[in-house]
């Protein structure tokens, strides 16, 4: 007999390779083509767990980011769903806005010229839809499992309609104002920004120090409250600026009450200056050395006032004939500059409030391309940037510039032309934050409290925000986006805000989208309405759009309310920390502005994907990654398995040496599975299952540990730590079922009796331990999972089984198979057995053995030890993989190990003293002679 054909070895179809560039793509089509999303998120489930994308911009290929948030999306909609709960995966799309309209406008070159509002939305609608198809299929190529048939995208009519239902429902708050305020200004796009919409960057600008003369009487009187006879012929208030081109604007001066003032006398120092001495000077006292410094002048304190003292001095303006008053403002600061504030409320926002508390025009000579207007004459036409030199020299030539330097400081910069911004006040509509009725802020802050925010840093982040963020500029001045419905009279320019209108707007874009309102004319929309002001009943369309922001933020109505299975509050809102001032910010607003409540009730926050060291992508660098390219050469389950690797609640690196570390997990996983499989060749569960109360001791060791992942895993579920899922399944595999418990029952699986109790016990627990892994893994790993569920399912049922393992719930944790004594006594166990190794391996090293079958081991335990490995010393020898082992008790551990006496087993090749017993099978020994009859 040829012992060989004897051995049961691991056989199974289960590939090996693992060829995911071919295989992924075959599952992602099954997944579409059976509505695999479906059958997930079936309607006979009691509960539902409600989750909102974010919707990510339609416009560009998929980048590291796009992939890590999508797929920690997926992981929690997967596991929602194996959890017994009924989660949806609506996919959604930011479509409107300006990176699409100047994508378009590029694209036509000098035809953009000539194209019309309605063929510039038609052509972006176009584009949207072009890189939401793009878009789509890469994200189904990260396995990620949604409802790709029925998006969500914000120019969806019934989308857009509800953007504008939303703000008529807002409108009975009161808080929907215009207002001539300043906002954040791009130049290129010659449109308002949101905060949202800017980004800070390193920017130069001259950082000058101007002196303001002040008027004659006014400087007869700070000598007077000073009691001084200083002899001064000119005083100056100075102020400190980097923007020179607002000083046109300069209309007050503001000083903080509380501050201590000095007059200065001043002297040129090494300062290249042009003015007469001695010159009087006033700045805050304590910024004498900072100011010394920056100028070059030399000052001597004379005397000191409070700030408060200075209220309602005025000075001449040094280039423009009027006065700037002194305005009080807790504004102030001493971080830097003069302790003296040049305040333009047409161009900065606490500028703006001084002004509008004091009474000032809110007034900005600058058009809508950046360019000062016939209200500066000297440099009228002239771009606001470029007028910064000419300015700075007409100080110095007036005697007025005490201190000038290049700075390079961070300045905003707009998110999408990559230019400086500037503040400008325009007329705009807002969301006003601090109305007596409806106190939005104060809602919103009241919210937050009631959210979980995941990590919980979040809640300050937001917080923060929240309490120094302005009123909210909603309107913009492009052609592709919603209308903000707002019809003006014909005969006097009011303003008709009717929530109507509004409503009937909403209709008429639901039926045919938003080129309705600008088709139709505005008598169909104002029917019944006057105008407050003339009573005209004649009005013209508002041309003002929303701010994209506000669109996406309306999702809690255009899908939370509108689609199965979702509702409003959502469980959850998953987005990268930088949405604490985006979407979970403006969805936050506008949902408390509409309905009074947050949108979500849990807010999950991940950080930015990083390459090595924590150096940021760039494309100037070299280093970005297309996660696409990473799918070509590694497979989507390698990307899956980085996403759900590191603690995604800070940034994320991913380089070389990462995606081949994870590579080597997933062959692990891959070569395990195959392992399991292959050991369950002819098993059938339903047949040759073994009792949970007859399976071998080691066995019922490993379903304990089993029994610990599954509680470990579902916890961190749970609590969206991914993380700990990935190192809790990776330890379990790499250590206690592959280095220790599959190591040890090879030699049951292959050379046991096939049917025997003994093989049919580590099958039982093998088959449990990859179903449960399958099972725990399709989150995360869903490929693998879903390969591998199929081949368990055969074994399981004894048929083929089509059904997807997202139908399947997540394994429930059986409490018998908890056993913590035999946890702490295998624990002697295999701490033992460490050391046996390293005896076997001096072994082996001085060429005494070969084999570790080839020794027999003398332990000596201390009582602790020998307590635990007692009642087992029969099964050590299989425990240490060797042919005996000889146990004793004594007060240390000690280990010798020598070669086996006895005879090789042909078949087993254990050496044993009982080889040749049966002559009916020569050469092997009595458990192999068991195994053959």
């Amino acid at each position: 007999m040829n012992y060989k054909d004897t051995i049961c070895l691991p056989k199974t179809d289960f590939p090996m390779k693992a060829d995911l560039h071919i295989r992924e793509p075959q599952i992602i089509k099954k997944w579409i083509d059976e509505d695999v999303h479906g059958k997930m998120a079936s309607s006979d489930k009691s509960q539902n767990f409600v989750f909102t994308d974010g919707p990510p911009y339609a416009n560009g290929d998929l980048h590291m980011g796009h992939a890590l948030n999508k797929i920690l999306k997926d992981i929690v909609v997967k596991y929602q769903n194996m959890a017994g709960k009924r989660a949806v995966f609506v996919p959604g799309w930011d479509c409107h806005g300006l990176p699409i309209e100047m994508a378009v406008l590029k694209s036509q070159g000098e035809k953009a010229k000539t194209l019309t509002p309605k063929e510039i939305r038609a052509l972006s609608r176009k584009e949207a839809q072009k890189w939401i198809d793009i878009q789509m299929e890469q994200f189904q190529r990260f396995g990620v499992i949604a409802d790709w048939k029925h998006p969500y995208k914000t120019m969806d009519f019934s989308y857009e309609a509800e953007i504008v239902r939303t703000l008529a429902q807002i409108l009975e708050t009161g808080c929907f104002y215009r207002g001539e305020k300043p906002v954040y200004w791009c130049l290129p796009l010659q449109t308002a920004l949101a905060e949202a919409e800017v980004e800070y960057r390193e920017h130069k600008s001259p950082s000058i120090y101007v002196g303001f003369d002040l008027i004659d009487k006014d400087r007869i009187r700070l000598e007077q409250t000073l009691g001084i006879d200083s002899g001064l012929s000119k005083v100056q208030f100075v102020i400190w600026t980097t923007t020179p081109w607002t000083l046109p604007a300069n209309l007050a001066i503001a000083v903080h009450p509380d501050f201590d003032y000095g007059l200065f006398k001043a002297t040129k120092g090494t300062s290249d200056t042009n003015f007469q001495e001695p010159l009087g000077v006033v700045i805050a006292k304590d910024l004498k050395d900072t100011f010394e410094a920056e100028t070059g002048l030399q000052i001597t304190l004379i005397a000191t006032l409070k700030g408060g003292k200075l209220e309602g001095y005025s000075a001449n303006h040094p280039f423009v004939d009027r006065q700037s008053p002194v305005l009080l403002g807790d504004h102030v600061t001493l971080e830097s500059g003069s302790g003296m504030v040049h305040t333009a409320p047409g161009h900065g926002l606490e500028d703006y409030e001084l002004g509008v508390r004091y009474g000032l025009d809110i007034y900005s000579p600058v058009n809508d391309s950046g360019r000062y207007t016939k209200e500066v004459p000297q440099w009228e036409g002239l771009k606001v940037f470029e007028a910064n030199p000419k300015i700075v020299e007409a100080l110095k030539t007036s005697g007025h510039l005490l201190g000038l330097k290049e700075i390079t400081h961070s300045y905003p910069h707009c998110w999408r032309t990559k230019t400086p911004l500037i503040f400008r006040a325009t007329p705009q509509w807002f969301l006003k934050m601090d109305d007596d009725k409806y106190p939005i802020r104060r809602k919103a802050l009241e919210e937050i409290d009631k959210v979980r925010w995941v990590p919980d840093w979040g809640i300050n982040r937001i917080k923060g925000m929240i309490e120094n963020r302005p009123d909210w500029c909603l309107s913009r001045q492009r052609s592709w986006g919603v209308p903000i419905p707002v019809f003006y009279c014909v005969n006097c320019s009011e303003a008709l805000v009717s929530q109507a209108a509004m409503l009937r707007v909403a209709d008429a874009i639901e039926e045919t989208g938003i080129d309705a309102y600008h088709d139709i004319e505005a008598s169909r929309f104002t029917s019944g309405e006057t105008c407050s002001s003339c009573k005209s009943s004649d009005f013209r369309k508002g041309n003002d759009i929303f701010d994209v922001w506000f669109e996406s933020g309306c999702a809690f109505s255009a899908v939370q309310k509108k689609r199965e299975a979702m509702a409003t509050p959502a469980d959850l809102y998953l987005e990268g920390s930088d949405q604490h001032r985006g979407w979970f910010h403006t969805s936050l607003l506008t949902s408390v502005a509409a309905d009074g409540h947050a949108p979500y009730k849990q807010v999950l926050t991940h950080g930015f994907v990083m390459y090595a060291k924590g150096q940021k992508m760039s494309k100037s660098l070299g280093n970005t990654v297309d996660p696409l390219e990473v799918i070509k050469k590694h497979g989507a389950e390698t990307l899956r398995l980085w996403a759900a690797h590191e603690d995604y609640s800070k940034d994320l690196t991913f380089n070389p040496e990462t995606v081949q570390r994870l590579v080597e997990t997933y062959r692990r996983l891959r070569n395990t599975m195959r392992f399991i499989l292959g050991s369950l060749n002819e098993f059938q569960l339903v047949r040759d299952e073994v009792p949970f109360e007859d399976l071998l001791e080691l066995d019922r060791w490993m379903l304990s540990k089993l029994a610990n992942l599954i509680s470990a895993c579902i916890k961190s579920y749970e609590s969206y730590e991914f993380y700990k899922i990935y190192h809790a399944i990776n330890q379990f595999v790499t250590v206690e079922l592959s280095s220790l418990y599959m190591d040890v029952i090879k030699d049951r699986l292959y050379t046991w009796k096939r049917d025997g109790v003994e093989r049919r016990s580590c099958q039982t627990t093998l088959f449990y331990v990859g179903e449960t892994l399958t099972l725990l893994l399709a989150p995360i790993v869903s490929f693998l999972a879903e390969e591998s569920h199929a081949y368990f399912e055969k074994v399981r049922t004894g048929s083929e089984s089509a059904d997807t393992v997202f139908v399947k719930s997540m394994p429930n944790l059986t409490p018998m198979w908890q056993n913590e004594k035999l946890d702490k006594d295998f624990e002697v166990m295999w701490e033992v057995r460490s050391h046996v190794t390293k005896a076997l391996e001096e072994l082996r090293n001085t060429k005494v053995i070969g084999s570790s079958l080839e020794a027999q081991v003398r332990v000596e335990v201390p009582p602790e030890f020998f307590a635990a490995l007692d009642p087992r010393r029969n099964e050590l020898a299989q425990y240490f993989i060797v042919s005996k082992v000889d146990l004793t008790s004594g007060n240390a551990l000690n280990i010798s190990a020598k070669r086996a006496e006895g005879e090789k087993c042909a078949r087993c090749w254990n050496l044993r003293d009982d080889v040749n017993e049966e002559a009916k099978f020569p050469g092997v020994c009595a458990k192999c002679v068991q195994a053959l009859a």
